[in-house]
Protein backbone atom coordinates (compact mmCIF):
# COMPACT_ATOMS: atom_id res chain seq x y z
CA UNK A 1 0.00 0.00 0.00
CA UNK A 2 2.53 2.48 -0.53
CA UNK A 3 0.95 4.15 -3.05
CA UNK A 4 -0.88 5.31 -0.57
CA UNK A 5 1.61 7.29 1.64
CA UNK A 6 1.58 10.63 -0.36
CA UNK A 7 -2.09 11.06 -0.97
CA UNK A 8 -3.14 13.11 1.80
CA UNK A 9 0.24 14.54 2.78
CA UNK A 10 0.12 18.45 2.15
CA UNK A 11 -2.83 18.11 0.19
CA UNK A 12 -5.83 21.07 0.72
CA UNK A 13 -8.19 21.10 3.87
CA UNK A 14 -11.65 20.09 1.75
CA UNK A 15 -9.92 17.60 -0.54
CA UNK A 16 -8.45 15.56 2.85
CA UNK A 17 -11.82 16.22 4.81
CA UNK A 18 -13.90 14.88 1.19
CA UNK A 19 -11.03 11.68 1.13
CA UNK A 20 -12.50 10.70 4.87
CA UNK A 21 -15.94 11.28 4.03
CA UNK A 22 -15.68 9.40 1.06
CA UNK A 23 -14.20 6.75 3.05
CA UNK A 24 -16.65 6.75 5.93
CA UNK A 25 -19.47 6.21 3.49
CA UNK A 26 -17.56 3.41 1.04
CA UNK A 27 -16.49 1.66 4.56
CA UNK A 28 -19.92 1.69 5.64
CA UNK A 29 -21.83 0.87 2.61
CA UNK A 30 -18.86 -1.95 2.08
CA UNK A 31 -18.85 -3.99 5.57
CA UNK A 32 -22.89 -3.47 6.25
CA UNK A 33 -23.38 -5.55 2.88
CA UNK A 34 -20.61 -7.29 3.93
CA UNK A 35 -22.54 -8.41 7.50
CA UNK A 36 -25.85 -8.81 5.87
CA UNK A 37 -24.09 -11.22 3.59
CA UNK A 38 -22.65 -12.60 6.54
CA UNK A 39 -25.99 -12.97 8.67
CA UNK A 40 -28.01 -14.22 5.70
CA UNK A 41 -25.77 -17.18 4.74
CA UNK A 42 -25.82 -18.12 8.68
CA UNK A 43 -30.06 -17.61 8.94
CA UNK A 44 -30.80 -17.60 5.35
CA UNK A 45 -32.62 -14.29 5.56
CA UNK A 46 -31.59 -10.76 4.86
CA UNK A 47 -34.36 -9.97 7.17
CA UNK A 48 -33.39 -9.92 11.16
CA UNK A 49 -36.89 -9.89 12.39
CA UNK A 50 -38.04 -13.29 10.35
CA UNK A 51 -34.64 -14.89 11.36
CA UNK A 52 -34.49 -17.65 14.44
CA UNK A 53 -32.78 -15.21 16.24
CA UNK A 54 -32.93 -11.62 15.40
CA UNK A 55 -30.68 -10.24 18.10
CA UNK A 56 -27.80 -12.12 16.94
CA UNK A 57 -29.00 -11.51 13.01
CA UNK A 58 -28.91 -7.54 14.24
CA UNK A 59 -25.27 -7.81 16.48
CA UNK A 60 -23.88 -9.32 13.35
CA UNK A 61 -24.62 -6.54 10.77
CA UNK A 62 -23.86 -4.17 13.30
CA UNK A 63 -20.34 -5.18 14.45
CA UNK A 64 -19.37 -5.29 10.98
CA UNK A 65 -21.08 -1.82 10.33
CA UNK A 66 -19.58 -0.33 13.00
CA UNK A 67 -15.89 -1.25 12.02
CA UNK A 68 -16.28 -0.27 8.51
CA UNK A 69 -17.62 2.78 9.24
CA UNK A 70 -15.54 3.95 11.88
CA UNK A 71 -12.24 2.05 11.87
CA UNK A 72 -11.62 1.06 8.83
CA UNK A 73 -11.63 4.23 7.39
CA UNK A 74 -10.03 6.04 10.54
CA UNK A 75 -6.83 3.76 9.74
CA UNK A 76 -6.76 4.39 6.16
CA UNK A 77 -6.61 8.56 6.78
CA UNK A 78 -3.98 7.67 9.50
CA UNK A 79 -1.79 5.58 7.06
CA UNK A 80 -2.40 8.40 4.24
CA UNK A 81 -1.02 10.92 6.57
CA UNK A 82 2.20 9.90 7.42
CA UNK A 83 2.42 6.04 6.38
CA UNK A 84 1.74 4.34 9.80
CA UNK A 85 -1.35 3.02 11.06
CA UNK A 86 -1.54 3.94 14.91
CA UNK A 87 0.83 7.23 15.04
CA UNK A 88 -1.73 10.11 13.66
CA UNK A 89 -4.38 8.82 15.61
CA UNK A 90 -1.80 8.76 18.82
CA UNK A 91 -3.12 5.24 19.02
CA UNK A 92 1.09 4.27 19.65
CA UNK A 93 1.13 5.98 23.33
CA UNK A 94 0.25 4.75 26.67
CA UNK A 95 -1.76 7.26 28.88
CA UNK A 96 -0.35 8.36 31.96
CA UNK A 97 -1.28 6.23 35.29
CA UNK A 98 -2.38 8.38 37.05
CA UNK A 99 -5.05 10.17 34.52
CA UNK A 100 -6.18 6.02 33.93
CA UNK A 101 -6.53 5.81 37.43
CA UNK A 102 -8.93 8.98 37.50
CA UNK A 103 -10.73 8.05 34.61
CA UNK A 104 -11.90 4.39 36.41
CA UNK A 105 -13.25 6.94 39.03
CA UNK A 106 -15.46 9.20 36.83
CA UNK A 107 -16.48 6.29 34.77
CA UNK A 108 -18.52 5.39 37.95
CA UNK A 109 -19.53 8.73 39.24
CA UNK A 110 -20.66 10.16 35.89
CA UNK A 111 -23.20 7.73 35.20
CA UNK A 112 -26.03 9.23 37.36
CA UNK A 113 -25.11 13.00 35.69
CA UNK A 114 -25.34 11.70 32.39
CA UNK A 115 -28.77 10.00 33.98
CA UNK A 116 -30.32 13.11 34.66
CA UNK A 117 -29.23 14.73 31.68
CA UNK A 118 -30.89 12.48 29.98
CA UNK A 119 -33.80 12.69 31.69
CA UNK A 120 -34.10 16.74 30.81
CA UNK A 121 -33.45 15.87 27.04
CA UNK A 122 -36.13 13.56 26.99
CA UNK A 123 -38.83 16.44 28.63
CA UNK A 124 -37.90 18.77 25.92
CA UNK A 125 -39.96 19.66 22.86
CA UNK A 126 -39.41 21.63 19.80
CA UNK A 127 -41.61 24.53 18.83
CA UNK A 128 -45.02 24.04 16.94
CA UNK A 129 -43.61 24.93 13.80
CA UNK A 130 -41.26 22.45 14.04
CA UNK A 131 -44.01 19.33 15.03
CA UNK A 132 -43.00 17.33 11.64
CA UNK A 133 -39.00 17.26 12.42
CA UNK A 134 -40.27 16.70 16.08
CA UNK A 135 -42.30 13.69 14.81
CA UNK A 136 -39.46 12.46 12.41
CA UNK A 137 -37.06 12.19 15.54
CA UNK A 138 -39.42 10.41 17.41
CA UNK A 139 -39.75 8.10 15.32
CA UNK A 140 -36.31 7.25 14.83
CA UNK A 141 -35.71 7.19 18.42
CA UNK A 142 -38.73 4.54 18.92
CA UNK A 143 -36.60 2.64 16.17
CA UNK A 144 -33.47 2.93 18.05
CA UNK A 145 -35.39 1.84 21.51
CA UNK A 146 -37.00 -1.13 19.94
CA UNK A 147 -33.28 -2.55 18.76
CA UNK A 148 -31.85 -1.85 22.22
CA UNK A 149 -35.05 -3.91 23.71
CA UNK A 150 -34.53 -6.72 21.19
CA UNK A 151 -30.89 -7.08 22.04
CA UNK A 152 -31.37 -6.87 25.65
CA UNK A 153 -34.46 -8.67 26.13
CA UNK A 154 -32.83 -12.19 26.68
CA UNK A 155 -31.30 -11.45 30.24
CA UNK A 156 -28.76 -14.45 30.12
CA UNK A 157 -25.40 -14.16 30.79
CA UNK A 158 -24.41 -15.06 26.91
CA UNK A 159 -26.61 -12.00 26.16
CA UNK A 160 -24.76 -9.55 27.93
CA UNK A 161 -20.90 -10.88 26.78
CA UNK A 162 -22.00 -10.46 23.23
CA UNK A 163 -24.10 -7.12 24.14
CA UNK A 164 -20.38 -5.86 26.27
CA UNK A 165 -18.71 -6.70 23.01
CA UNK A 166 -21.18 -5.38 19.95
CA UNK A 167 -22.62 -2.42 22.21
CA UNK A 168 -19.57 -1.76 24.34
CA UNK A 169 -15.95 -2.69 23.48
CA UNK A 170 -16.26 -2.21 19.39
CA UNK A 171 -18.26 0.75 19.55
CA UNK A 172 -15.74 2.17 22.21
CA UNK A 173 -12.25 1.53 19.76
CA UNK A 174 -13.95 2.23 16.62
CA UNK A 175 -15.86 5.37 17.19
CA UNK A 176 -12.90 6.68 19.28
CA UNK A 177 -10.60 5.81 16.50
CA UNK A 178 -12.46 7.53 14.18
CA UNK A 179 -13.87 10.69 15.79
CA UNK A 180 -11.33 11.55 18.94
CA UNK A 181 -8.12 9.71 16.73
CA UNK A 182 -8.67 11.22 13.64
CA UNK A 183 -11.40 14.20 13.06
CA UNK A 184 -10.22 15.99 16.37
CA UNK A 185 -6.95 15.45 15.59
CA UNK A 186 -7.12 16.24 11.83
CA UNK A 187 -9.38 19.88 12.92
CA UNK A 188 -7.27 20.27 16.25
CA UNK A 189 -3.92 20.12 13.82
CA UNK A 190 -5.28 22.24 10.86
CA UNK A 191 -6.71 24.95 12.98
CA UNK A 192 -4.34 25.26 15.66
CA UNK A 193 -6.91 25.57 18.19
CA UNK A 194 -7.80 21.67 21.02
CA UNK A 195 -10.55 23.33 22.54
CA UNK A 196 -12.70 24.28 18.74
CA UNK A 197 -11.68 20.72 17.80
CA UNK A 198 -13.10 19.07 21.13
CA UNK A 199 -16.11 20.82 20.97
CA UNK A 200 -17.12 20.24 17.22
CA UNK A 201 -16.03 16.90 17.46
CA UNK A 202 -17.97 16.34 20.32
CA UNK A 203 -21.03 18.27 18.52
CA UNK A 204 -20.81 15.91 15.37
CA UNK A 205 -20.41 12.44 17.34
CA UNK A 206 -23.25 13.63 19.02
CA UNK A 207 -25.11 14.28 15.91
CA UNK A 208 -24.56 11.70 13.97
CA UNK A 209 -26.19 9.04 15.74
CA UNK A 210 -29.35 10.95 15.10
CA UNK A 211 -30.73 10.42 18.56
CA UNK A 212 -32.01 14.09 19.49
CA UNK A 213 -33.75 12.72 22.60
CA UNK A 214 -30.21 11.80 23.92
CA UNK A 215 -28.45 14.58 22.28
CA UNK A 216 -27.14 16.93 25.28
CA UNK A 217 -25.30 14.23 27.30
CA UNK A 218 -23.71 12.31 24.37
CA UNK A 219 -22.52 15.79 23.50
CA UNK A 220 -20.97 16.19 26.92
CA UNK A 221 -19.68 13.04 26.95
CA UNK A 222 -18.32 13.42 23.48
CA UNK A 223 -16.46 16.93 24.90
CA UNK A 224 -15.23 14.45 28.23
CA UNK A 225 -13.99 12.08 25.96
CA UNK A 226 -12.04 14.76 23.81
CA UNK A 227 -10.14 16.66 26.72
CA UNK A 228 -9.19 12.79 27.52
CA UNK A 229 -7.98 12.80 24.47
CA UNK A 230 -6.10 16.04 24.37
CA UNK A 231 -4.73 15.79 28.01
CA UNK A 232 -3.72 12.42 27.57
CA UNK A 233 -2.05 12.23 24.35
CA UNK A 234 -3.73 8.90 23.88
CA UNK A 235 -6.42 7.13 22.13
CA UNK A 236 -5.92 4.82 24.42
CA UNK A 237 -7.58 6.90 27.40
CA UNK A 238 -11.07 8.25 25.49
CA UNK A 239 -11.23 4.39 24.69
CA UNK A 240 -11.16 2.92 27.86
CA UNK A 241 -13.82 5.85 29.00
CA UNK A 242 -15.74 5.18 26.43
CA UNK A 243 -16.02 1.30 26.99
CA UNK A 244 -16.36 1.86 30.83
CA UNK A 245 -19.57 4.15 30.15
CA UNK A 246 -21.15 1.86 27.45
CA UNK A 247 -20.16 -1.45 29.43
CA UNK A 248 -21.33 -0.36 32.99
CA UNK A 249 -24.67 1.21 31.28
CA UNK A 250 -25.22 -2.32 30.05
CA UNK A 251 -24.70 -3.93 33.35
CA UNK A 252 -26.41 -1.32 35.68
CA UNK A 253 -29.50 -2.43 32.84
CA UNK A 254 -28.61 -5.81 32.87
CA UNK A 255 -28.69 -5.91 36.98
CA UNK A 256 -32.11 -3.98 37.21
CA UNK A 257 -33.78 -5.65 34.47
CA UNK A 258 -33.00 -9.42 36.22
CA UNK A 259 -34.60 -7.99 39.52
CA UNK A 260 -38.27 -6.80 37.63
CA UNK A 261 -36.84 -3.32 37.38
CA UNK A 262 -37.73 -1.72 33.65
CA UNK A 263 -35.00 1.18 33.29
CA UNK A 264 -36.67 2.85 30.37
CA UNK A 265 -40.22 3.30 32.79
CA UNK A 266 -38.09 4.64 35.71
CA UNK A 267 -36.68 8.49 36.44
CA UNK A 268 -33.53 9.17 37.85
CA UNK A 269 -35.30 11.69 40.12
CA UNK A 270 -37.50 9.27 41.49
CA UNK A 271 -34.47 6.89 42.98
CA UNK A 272 -34.90 7.58 46.55
CA UNK A 273 -31.59 9.99 47.73
CA UNK A 274 -30.69 10.86 43.93
CA UNK A 275 -30.46 14.48 44.50
CA UNK A 276 -27.40 14.10 47.05
CA UNK A 277 -26.08 11.58 44.87
CA UNK A 278 -26.35 13.67 42.11
CA UNK A 279 -24.61 16.86 44.16
CA UNK A 280 -22.09 14.57 44.95
CA UNK A 281 -21.12 13.34 41.48
CA UNK A 282 -20.73 16.16 40.38
CA UNK A 283 -18.26 17.46 43.10
CA UNK A 284 -16.35 14.87 42.49
CA UNK A 285 -16.60 14.61 38.73
CA UNK A 286 -15.06 18.78 38.82
CA UNK A 287 -12.39 17.65 41.62
CA UNK A 288 -11.36 15.03 38.96
CA UNK A 289 -11.70 17.15 35.92
CA UNK A 290 -9.15 19.55 38.16
CA UNK A 291 -6.83 17.26 39.00
CA UNK A 292 -6.61 15.62 35.89
CA UNK A 293 -5.55 19.19 33.97
CA UNK A 294 -3.05 20.13 36.60
CA UNK A 295 -1.48 16.53 36.61
CA UNK A 296 -1.00 16.46 32.79
CA UNK A 297 -0.05 20.04 32.34
CA UNK A 298 3.28 19.21 35.30
CA UNK A 299 3.74 15.25 33.30
CA UNK A 300 3.32 16.55 29.51
CA UNK A 301 5.27 19.90 30.36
Amino acid sequence: MEFLRPLLADRPVILQLLVLLLLCVAGAFVFSALGLLVSSAIFHTLDPYSASDPATHIRITQAFSTVGTFLVPALLFAFCQDGKWFHYNKADRRPYYLLVNVTLVLSIVILPIVAILNQWNQALTLPESMAGLEKLMKSLEAKSEDILQLLTFNHTYATLAANLLVLALLPAVCEEFLFQGTLQAFISDKSGKPHLAIWLTAFIFSTIHFQFYGFIPRFLLGAYLGYLFYWSRSLWLPILAHFLHNALSILVEFTLAGRGILTDEMEFTQVKGSIPLLISCVVVTFISLAFMWRIQKDYYK
